[in-house]
């Protein structure tokens, strides 16, 4: 028969047994024990356990974590609020449903216009805000970088889901692709939602979704063997425009350490520049009156009986239908460029470019395709003068139809100078000025194109980098294509890594400065700085201007 010391002592024993066990059942796994937990298939986060899958080249893959609650019902237009918990483990092998959007399927066969996924289906989803979660073969060791990649589609379409994470996170990075509300239900502004608000404005909620994610980021990456201190914030064409707008963002400091800008600018003249809070309210009246929804005193309630695919009918399709940020609401309270001018941003290191023949694309997409057939002379001219008015003689002098192949190529030209590449390089200047840049120009003529066009060679169209970084099955890159592709999914680690893209054997990238005035060009017969990327865009015709604004003197 055991003493009472000795039973009292076994009792104090098998309590302290039990504590650690029932920690180690529930607590996340410690910094100095999390690395066997990081090449596992389940994995916790602040919400709940998740199992994901093994890909293919011996990494893994979390897809659909919910890192907000549903923005449905009550909570349409309202910031996110945080997931629910959940008991068991959630299965994370399959995407969510992407956030609600008309498919892009315009092309005469029938196909998209892009080649993600969700531009092929569309979705009436509104719970929608999931992300994404790449990880290397191995993670043991210390923790990763992290790239949170903002899709573009003009803020009306996309998902995270189109974006293969794999090839960046061979070279070791954490990848984590983002889900977030889309057009009119990500982005309407409105009197009577104002009204509703604490700070008495409205819209931005599509980059409320964005930083929420950030902050799903700053709690779990960890256990995914993720850095929440080299979290690097990146995205293209939109989802470049809303990385812009988060470096302006007092509600994004801290959120970030790293930024990358491809082909999206919001604080340079020519950029996607983010409307008032006065302007983007008349544009969601207008919306909301032609929804039947025109009573400002009942809009509210109007607005949230909707069905989703009223709402989507009522964007449309083209230009009418995009979306973006305005100013006032909390997470963006002044202008980007105002944010600069008084020294207000989130200075980071920043990797920022361009492609050479950003709107080639489009030209295929509003020209060719609608089946009007090619430009002429006559109607380029015509063209030029409707949407530049009294500068269009001085635009067309300095891009004449006979200095080009076609007339189509020249009105690519105009389009790809003005709203990319020169606010691109404004872009590099104006950050600059309090933080190190790197500047790059994606240049090769024979990327795979995501559309037929026969009139408008594609050429280095936007968007066309993309399947360098991410993977997509249905393009094919050459040898040449893959070593630059290589080439770059080592610089864009790199730089999620340090803040610096460069590395032991890959070609200088110098840092850019408005003196050296140098940017990176990548093509697959070279790798290496331009100081006549200037000249080619012909920027000095449209920002004539040079010196950033809220530039260090």
């Amino acid at each position: 028969m055991r003493s009472p010391s000795l039973r009292n002592a076994l009792s104090r024993a098998t309590t302290v047994l039990l504590a650690l066990l029932l920690s180690f059942l529930t607590a996340p796994p410690s910094t100095a024990r999390a690395a066997a937990a990081h090449d596992s298939l389940v994995v916790r986060t602040d919400r709940g356990w998740v199992r994901g899958a093994a890909h293919r080249d011996g990494g893994r893959v979390f897809q659909g974590i919910p890192f907000a609650a549903p923005p449905t019902g009550r909570s349409r237009w309202r910031p996110p609020r945080p997931a629910e918990r959940w008991s068991g483990v959630r299965d994370a092998t399959a995407p969510a449903r992407p956030c609600p959007q008309l498919p892009l399927t315009l092309l005469p066969d029938g196909g998209p216009v892009l080649p993600g996924e969700s531009n092929r289906t569309g979705s009436t989803t509104e719970d929608c805000l999931y992300l994404n979660v790449w990880t290397p073969a191995r993670t043991i060791g210390r923790p990763l970088p992290v790239l949170v990649w903002l899709h573009g589609g003009g803020n009306a379409y996309g998902a995270g889901s189109d974006y293969d994470g794999s090839a960046l996170a061979a070279r070791g990075v954490v990848v984590v692709t983002v889900n977030y509300r889309l057009g009119a239900l990500g982005f309407l502004a409105h009197p009577a939602l104002s009204s509703e608000s604490r700070d008495h404005a409205s819209g931005d909620y599509g980059l409320m979704d964005q930083q929420a994610a950030l902050r799903w980021v700053r709690h779990n990456i960890g256990a995914f063997g993720g850095d929440r201190h080299r979290v690097t914030l990146g995205g293209q064409s939109a989802g470049s425009a809303d990385t812009c707008a988060h470096i302006a963002s007092p509600t994004a400091k801290g959120l970030f350490q790293q930024a990358i800008q491809q082909s999206g600018s919001c604080a340079s003249d020519g950029g996607l520049t983010p409307l008032t809070l006065g302007a983007a309210e008349r544009k969601g009246s207008n919306f909301a009156a032609s929804l039947g929804c025109a009573d400002p005193t009942t809009a509210a309630p109007c607005l949230r009986a909707l069905p989703t695919t009223e709402l989507l009918r009522g964007a449309g399709t083209g230009a009418a239908s995009l979306w973006g940020p305005n100013t006032e609401p909390r997470v963006l309270p002044r202008p980007p460029h105002q944010a600069w001018a008084e020294g207000r941003v989130n200075a980071v290191p920043t990797l920022n470019g361009n492609t050479h023949d950003e709107y080639r694309y489009f030209t295929a997409l509003y020209v060719d395709l609608p089946g009007g057939g090619p430009l002429t002379t006559a109607s380029y001219a015509a063209l030029i003068e409707l949407q530049h008015g009294s500068r269009a003689a001085a635009v067309l002098a300095t891009y004449p139809a006979s200095a080009y192949p076609s007339p189509n190529l020249a009105y690519s030209a105009v389009n790809t100078d003005q709203r990319f590449a020169c606010p691109a390089r404004s872009d590099s200047r104006l950050h600059g000025a309090r933080a190190p840049v790197y500047a790059y120009e994606f240049h090769d003529p024979q990327a795979p194109p995501f559309i037929p066009a026969p009139h408008t060679p594609q050429g280095a169209f936007h968007a066309s980098e993309l399947a360098y970084l991410f993977p997509m099955d249905s393009l094919r890159l050459t040898p040449a294509q893959q070593r630059l592709s290589a080439t770059m999914t080592a610089y864009w680690a790199r730089f999620a890594a340090t803040g610096d893209p460069n590395a032991p054997g890959a070609p200088a990238w110098p840092r850019y400065t408005a003196e050296g005035d140098r940017i990176q060009v990548l093509a697959p017969d070279r790798v290496g700085p331009t100081t006549g990327f200037a000249t080619d865009h012909h920027c000095a015709f449209w920002l004539p201007s040079s010196a950033p604004r809220g530039a260090v003197r």
